[in-house]
């Protein structure tokens, strides 16, 4: 996945905030790049993250996880437990991303206390690990608010930060306009984070509000889309197929 960015080769994926691992199957199964396990709004614990993960193994979908804040302790567990990366909300300011890159990194590039258990195979790879790691670490960091639309040129140039994604409901209640993705304040706010991504060699990447979004991102060239997620497969499948059946 993180060569993908490199070359902004499409990557699409799926957000799951449903506890069973089967999810993460049946989205693996079904060819998604990549598949972010909330534990920002889901109820991903550290033990529902490790099944999460377990489950990923038998699928080529990368599996990683959506800590719940910019916390050292949280995204070292998560890491620990063997996620490739991570994705954090609500990065602000290129302090905060610069902490997130650090978080995800052994010293002398990070601060990452070293104990991987599950990420280094419970100590049978735990030194190929560890020389691997900070190169292959993928880091997101996911931009929520005006603040840091304000300070986008200088997230994106922080070194290590591999993407940006926009998370489209928090971001446009900051902006103040709930929901209306067809402003011009929200559609302002997109095109000068892909703007900045552009420049800096940073991935663009967005939640998709609507297949529409999503095939215009994909479109303009963004390549990380968070396209879908299991919550709404389920409901907009038990929606659709009732009201085919009761026409």
């Amino acid at each position: 996945m993180k060569d993908r960015l490199r070359s902004a080769q499409l990557t699409v994926g799926a957000q799951l905030s449903l506890e069973d691992s089967a999810v993460v199957e049946i989205f693996g199964r079904a060819g998604y790049d990549y598949v972010l396990i909330d534990a920002e709004h889901g109820a991903a614990t550290p033990q529902v993250m490790k099944s999460m993960l377990q489950a990923g193994q038998h699928t080529d979908t990368v599996v990683l996880a959506r800590v719940l804040r910019l916390d050292v302790e949280l995204i070292r567990l998560y890491l620990d437990l063997g996620s490739p990366g991570v994705a954090c909300p609500f990065i602000n300011t290129e302090e905060e991303a610069k902490r997130l890159v650090a978080a995800c990194r052994y010293p002398p590039e990070g601060i990452r206390g070293y104990g991987p258990r599950r990420a280094g195979n419970y100590g049978f790879d735990a030194d190929a690990y560890y020389e691997e790691a900070n190169d292959s670490m993928i880091c997101i960091a996911m931009i929520e608010t005006e603040t840091a639309i304000q300070n986008i040129d200088q997230i994106t140039a922080v070194e290590g930060l591999d993407a940006v994604l926009i998370g489209p409901m928090d971001l446009s209640i900051d902006l103040g306009v709930f929901g209306d993705f067809s402003s011009q304040k929200y559609a302002e706010a997109e095109s000068r984070v892909r703007d900045a991504c552009q420049t800096n060699g940073t991935a663009m990447g967005t939640g998709c509000y609507s297949m529409d979004h999503a095939i215009a991102c994909r479109d303009t060239g963004d390549p990380l889309l968070l396209a879908l997620g299991d919550e709404v497969a389920i409901r907009q499948g038990a929606v659709e197929t009732l009201s085919i059946l009761r026409k």
